[in-house]
């Protein structure tokens, strides 16, 4: 006979926080490890402060946006649009942000992607330094700007352990950068799960997507990444 796993109870610190610098995320990985995506967001929603979802609408994202603004239906869900998407992921966005209502905020680079191919040329390839300083312009500037304006304790996304290597290794609650507690409620979920979430709730979803960060799909774009 098995003994059963002993789990710390959750604690908050000084100040009545869960979601801090200081957060025991071994025990609430423990805690949440096999519980529902939906357990999961109505334990954040209830601890966070000021909790934002970061997404780029890729395929099945939807699923993720449905599940955090049912729990949450005026979180901030911030976009940083790169201007690299294909029309069909512009036109895509316009019907989610109507059909969940999403509270969206767009945040740019400071050179369009039109200014950045006048002036460098078409995107750089993979794995060289000007591919890099590429990423920084169109994706990683926006994402800080944003987090230093916002300013959250949990940032909200919507990975999961399958993706790629580097997300294996991850898990539900995990440090991010600014300061943030990232919180996945579909990590433990595999992409044919996703895909019936979308089925059974009859949500749109958008297979004509690129992020000329990644270039491929295996790939990690950069946020996920960076910490402290």
């Amino acid at each position: 006979m098995t003994s059963a796993v002993k789990v710390k109870a959750i604690t908050k610190d000084e100040a009545g926080l869960v979601f801090t610098s200081a957060a025991d995320l071994v025990s609430l990985n423990q805690r949440f490890k096999a519980k529902k995506p939906s357990e999961i967001m109505r334990f954040t929603v209830e601890h966070a402060r000021t909790p934002v979802v970061f997404t780029n609408f890729r395929p099945l994202a939807v699923a993720f946006l449905h599940l955090v603004t049912r729990a949450a239906p005026n979180i901030p869900v911030i976009w940083v649009d790169h201007g690299f998407n294909t029309p069909a992921t512009y036109r895509h966005i316009e019907t989610v942000v109507d059909h969940l209502n999403l509270n969206l905020q767009v945040y740019s680079p400071r050179m369009s992607a039109a200014h950045y191919t006048a002036v460098h040329g078409p995107i750089p390839p993979l794995d060289t330094p000007e591919h890099d300083r590429f990423s920084e312009i169109v994706k990683l500037e926006p994402f800080a700007r944003a987090m230093s304006e916002w300013q959250p304790d949990v940032w909200l996304n919507g990975i999961r352990h399958d993706q790629n290597a580097h997300r294996k290794n991850l898990d539900v609650f995990t440090f991010g950068s600014h300061s943030t507690v990232r919180v996945a409620p579909m990590f433990h979920l595999q992409e044919l799960d996703v895909e019936e979430y979308i089925f059974d709730n009859e949500l749109p979803d958008n297979q004509d997507y690129f992020d000329p960060t990644k270039g491929e799909e295996h790939r990690e774009c950069g946020l996920m990444m960076q910490t402290g």
